[in-house]
């Protein structure tokens, strides 16, 4: 365990009525904690005090003489035991463009190297995947992929995902899967192992049945659950074209994989009849959830696009504890973050009432809070000439809280993402895989509020890359976007803090009636 992650026992606390969050640029210390932070006062006369029973801090990282980290989002990953971040996937490209013609998914923007960094220095490592031969270079540089560490085994298991074929003549969702031991992978790409070496490492296996994008693969009592996405092969239009299929799963697939194997032994699948046809969205936050009234492991659908033939997303959640009868939850609105973005999850147990908390980093979203003068110009003027036809990038950081009384409520923190920065689309939160051990979360990663101990601050995980925007919306259609690699370390402790009721953000404007017939 890498003791640098946690440092127990000499950490900051929040004072009453301040958040605390870092200026861009600052770095960790030796004892993990923040330097030159700033303390930002909560003024903002819709805060209410103390409703939330943590504090989150996001500090962004820099390193001395090392080199810049990648850009890349969309990416997939997972954290070592010793906290070290194994990233491959995604792409070097900003938001796709909407071109009618041509390549909106540039081709040379592609991730094809497979990334070890360690965040606490800023140390990284790197392996070519062209190196590895065709069969797997390409899906290994695909996008989107669905992927699933399973601690017991170490076995890091990636399934699908959109990219270009080896042969460069078009793209498809690949119909694999492909594992490997997270800790053999992390070792040889450190010590520079050959090719040979590395394709040793991984499996994989073909099945019609992997083909998807856009979804998310989870483990829940011993079975796999692929859970909704789509399948799209050729290339990508926004409104329509003949170089394309595209099917969206509308289902959860549900199976078993046979012993040292990725053929599927066992196999099933969940639909629903719904009118409304719940099921019929992709790239949302696909979580690792709790239940609040068991304490049992689930898994929550929050968000995600696109509404059955118009431009909108599901603002409702869905919760999937078993094969059978997921719970569409069409009485809870979500009003933040429909898209992919980072989500901390957090648990309060208590004698009579149990709280879930996730809290959404930016992103795309139907609603919205804070913007900049700049940013808000922006915004009216690209709504006044009728062109936004479609959710606003944020800079908002917003909490939805779910209790086993059955009540939800939905908070925005009162300061944005540092800097106000557009941040957070097209990522997934990074967790500190260390708190399962040493009994900080269960074993899904979601941080235990009552087990961190009062006065002191956790690193919750890490926030890095995702597509950075300048504008809310594009002041200039297919412009405005591009790929961060800032690296942000969470810190949650357990004094409540205060915030800002949902009911208070702005609802985005926009042509929500007009039709899509492929991807956006």
């Amino acid at each position: 365990m890498n003791l640098n992650l946690l440092n127990f026992r000499r950490l900051l606390l929040f004072s009453p009525a301040i958040l605390l969050f870092a200026c861009s640029g600052s770095n960790e210390n030796s004892s993990g904690l923040a330097e030159n932070a700033q303390l930002v006062e909560i003024n903002d006369p819709n805060v209410q005090a103390d409703v939330l029973p943590f504090s989150l801090e996001f500090v962004e990282q820099t390193f001395s003489n090392e080199q810049p980290l990648p850009r890349l989002q969309s990416y997939v990953h997972v954290m070592g035991k010793s906290g070290e971040l194994l990233i491959l996937g995604g792409r070097k490209q900003g938001l796709h463009t909407f071109k009618s013609e041509g390549s909106n998914f540039v081709r040379d923007s592609s991730n094809h190297f497979m990334f070890v960094i360690d965040p606490s220095t800023g140390k990284q490592w790197s392996l070519d995947v062209n190196q590895l031969g065709d069969e797997l270079s390409a899906p290994l540089s695909a996008t989107n992929m669905q992927a699933y560490h399973d601690r017991a085994s170490d076995q890091f298991y990636i399934a699908g995902g959109y990219g270009w074929k080896a042969d460069g003549s078009n793209m498809i969702t690949f119909p694999s899967m492909m594992a490997f031991k997270v800790e053999d992978m992390i070792k040889a790409i450190k010590s520079g192992a050959s090719a040979d070496q590395i394709k040793g490492l991984i499996s994989i296996g073909k099945d019609e049945r992997y083909a998807v994008t856009g979804g998310e693969l989870f483990l829940l009592n011993g079975n796999f659950y692929l859970v909704f996405g789509q399948r799209f092969d050729g290339q990508y239009r926004a409104f329509g074209g003949s170089d394309f299929t595209q099917q969206y799963t509308e289902e959860i697939r549900i199976f078993t994989l046979k012993r040292n194997s990725l053929e599927i032994l066992s196999y099933g699948s969940t639909k629903s009849s719904d009118a409304e046809r719940p099921f019929h969205r992709r790239d949302g936050n696909l979580l690792e959830d709790i239940d609040p009234v068991t304490l049992n492991p689930r898994i929550a659908a929050m968000g995600g696009v696109f509404l059955p033939g118009i431009i909108g997303a599901y603002d409702y959640p869905i919760y999937i504890s078993g094969p059978q009868n997921p719970e569409i939850k069409k009485d809870i609105r979500q009003r933040f973050s429909q898209y992919e973005c980072p989500v901390i999850s957090v648990v309060q147990e208590g004698d009579s009432l149990n709280s879930v908390f996730h809290t959404f980093f930016g992103g795309i979203s139907a609603y919205y809070y804070f913007q900049t003068p700049a940013q808000k110009n922006v915004y009216d003027s690209v709504t006044v000439e009728h062109r936004n036809d479609g959710f606003p990038f944020i800079a908002d950081i917003s909490t939805f809280q779910v209790s086993s009384d059955g009540s939800y409520a939905e908070y925005i923190l009162p300061k944005p993402i540092p800097g106000s920065r557009l941040l957070g689309a097209s990522i997934r939160f990074i967790p500190n895989r260390a708190l399962v051990d040493l009994g900080l979360a269960f074993e899904n990663g979601i941080i235990r509020l009552s087990k961190v101990p009062n006065g002191e601050k956790i690193l919750a995980g890490y926030i890095y890359g995702g597509i950075e925007a300048e504008n809310p919306l594009p002041r200039a259609p297919n412009t405005g976007t591009f790929v961060s690699n800032s690296l942000f370390a969470v810190y949650l402790n357990p004094k409540p803090s205060g915030a800002i009721p949902a009911e208070k953000a702005k609802k985005a404007v926009f042509n929500y009636n007009q039709e899509h017939s492929s991807g956006d």
